[in-house]
């Protein structure tokens, strides 16, 4: 299985009673991010507000088939944008959803 999130970084949030702390969506930065992640939960389980680029949750990924055509629809736009250098409509939508193909 591989962490990962729709917006390819991790996010920090605890559950709804704030007394559960979870980080989740490292998608191999676990190292460069593991020791933001623990104080920023910690922090979180003591009241204090995740900030925003970790405590907003990505959108969730869609269930198949809808998963398969959007990949596929997007391993398109992103090798159509390799070649003019220019963004299409499918990825300026994704990029205003937040889903982290602007990098």
């Amino acid at each position: 299985m591989i962490d990962t999130s729709s917006r390819f970084t991790p996010f920090v949030g605890t559950d709804r009673s704030g007394s559960v702390a979870h980080a989740l969506g490292f998608t191999g930065l676990g190292v460069a991010y593991s020791r933001l992640a623990a104080r920023t939960m910690l922090d979180a389980l003591d009241g204090v507000p995740v900030p925003g680029f970790l405590g907003d949750r990505p959108v969730p990924f869609p269930p198949e088939p809808v998963r398969y055509l959007g990949v596929q629809a997007t391993r398109a736009a992103l090798a159509r944008e390799d070649r003019t250098g220019r963004r299409g409509p499918w990825l300026k939508a994704l990029d205003r959803l937040g889903v982290g193909f602007n990098s």
